[in-house]
């Protein structure tokens, strides 16, 4: 079934963020300095093409869309400097942060991984709204795991994150599989059942 909620926020930073109606947000949440200045400059070469799309229905919108969470993957997969997640103290206080969410309803969490050098999230967020809720969480995060690991906070997340909502039944599930197949497809585990910070494998 596909969806056309309606708009309920639009704001741009580095990256354009479009908030809607009960919307299912696939969400990704990278290591700040993880991806070389190379990949930001690449990166920030197509957002400004995106910024200049205001209808996230268009064909160019999910087109550029899915060019930048390429461009992001492929550096994120191959990062080797920055992977503070990959500290088992600040990975399962991250899990436990993105739990409790879910328990106190900021958030309903269908699947979520947290890899060495980043997070996916795919959520339906609640009451506060997409951009409070993430600026919320990275800054808990953000603050706890730099007393973890000797940092400052605003050294721990990148700025922002990348958002994209689902516009149907079918591509929730293929943002699922996405998810639980990162550790494998990123050369963590031979098999992603064995990953320990996947959110369907802690039920």
């Amino acid at each position: 079934m596909s969806r056309k909620p309606k708009t309920i926020a639009f704001w741009v930073g580095r990256l354009p963020h479009w908030e809607v109606e009960d919307g299912r947000y696939f969400v990704t949440i990278h290591l700040r300095g993880a991806i070389p200045s190379a990949g930001r400059r690449r990166l920030r070469a197509i957002s400004e093409q995106l910024r200049r799309h205001r209808n996230p229905n268009a064909p160019d919108w999910l087109r550029l869309q899915k060019m930048i969470f390429r461009e992001m993957e492929r550096w994120l997969d191959r990062a080797e400097r920055i992977v503070h997640l990959q500290n088992q103290k600040v990975a399962e206080m991250v899990v436990e942060a993105i739990e409790h969410r879910h328990q106190r309803a900021d958030w309903n969490v269908f699947e979520y991984v947290v890899m060495p050098t980043h997070l996916h999230l795919f959520c339906e967020i609640g009451a506060k709204g997409l951009k409070a809720t993430f600026e919320d969480f990275k800054r808990w995060t953000g603050h706890n795991a730099a007393k973890l690991l000797n940092l400052e906070a605003e050294a721990f997340w990148q700025r922002e994150w990348f958002d994209h909502w689902s516009r149907s039944d079918e591509e929730d599930d293929r943002i699922v599989r996405y998810i639980q197949s990162n550790p494998e497809k990123g050369g963590l585990v031979a098999s992603s059942e064995s990953w320990p910070y996947l959110m369907s494998n802690r039920k």
